[in-house]
């Protein structure tokens, strides 16, 4: 949201530079390399917003905030029929005992604790958070496997489970071919080209960049690739990452070989 509001902000007659982020280390020394960094930048905390905005009048900068302010406002307040905001993520489980998957996405100091909270409460976990520790990713996964539940991420930004795009990923048509990514950019091209081809996803399952790493040993790849296994919609599976740890790629694909369905695997 704050990304697509940063571009509107941007394009708006008499504003310079904008920079409108959520205060976590990363974004501090974004906006200070942009020429946004004071006392009270460096101050403060990963759940503040951070507005810089450099104009060319008084004018253009109050229209700037105003339009924020009005941006900012109707994306809060509006929404669907079936929109609804809880306090916490037990209070969304009573609510909705059927769900099954939970969207992380608060700063990377916070992630790993609301990820164990989904994966406690019975829930999939598709964690688009980054700057989570190695340790707690690792211990994320662990945990995901021993439950035989899923942990996509920490830094995953592309996902479509049942045909609903999360993140950044596209829509396309549900079909027979599913995907485990652990590249977002090759899981888009992936799906997308499939769909131009005239066939369909039935899941992309991504696993953060950092899955098929030696420290990591390619837990969600394997576990990815076990459901779509086990998926009955799905008769095509395709492994898609950057290139992997040698041992780790050979454990995915030494695993890949007994799947009794058709297997690609692109690791470039």
């Amino acid at each position: 949201v704050l990304m697509q509001v940063n571009h509107a902000i941007s394009a708006m007659p008499g504003i310079h530079k904008a920079g409108i982020m959520m205060a976590t280390e990363m974004n501090k020394r974004i906006l200070g390399m942009i020429g946004f960094h004071d006392e009270a930048t460096e101050a403060a905390m990963p759940g503040d917003m951070l507005i810089g905005l450099e104009a060319e009048d008084a004018e253009s900068l109050n229209a700037a905030l105003a339009a924020l302010e009005e941006q900012l406002t109707q994306r809060k307040t509006t929404g669907g029929s079936r929109s609804k905001h809880f306090g916490s993520l037990a209070a969304a489980v009573r609510a909705r005992p059927e769900a099954t998957l939970a969207a992380v996405s608060v700063p990377g100091a916070y992630a790993a604790r609301e990820a164990h909270k989904a994966l406690d409460s019975g829930l999939n976990c598709f964690l688009f958070s980054d700057n989570v520790p190695l340790a707690e990713a690792i211990a994320l996964k662990r945990k995901a496997k021993a439950k035989n539940l899923l942990v996509m991420g920490p830094d995953c930004g592309t996902a479509i489970i049942s045909g609903v795009p999360l993140a950044f990923a596209n829509v396309v048509s549900r079909g027979a071919i599913g995907v485990v990514g652990a590249s977002g950019t090759g899981t888009q091209e992936v799906t997308t080209i499939v769909d131009q081809l005239g066939e369909g996803i039935s899941h992309a399952i991504g696993t953060g960049g950092h899955d098929l790493s030696a420290s990591v040993g390619g837990l969600t790849m394997l576990a990815g690739h076990k459901a779509l296994t086990n998926d009955a919609e799905t008769k095509v599976i395709v492994l898609v990452s950057q290139p992997p740890s040698k041992e780790v790629a050979e454990t995915v694909l030494t695993s890949a070989k007994p799947a009794g369905k058709t297997v690609c695997a692109r690791f470039s």
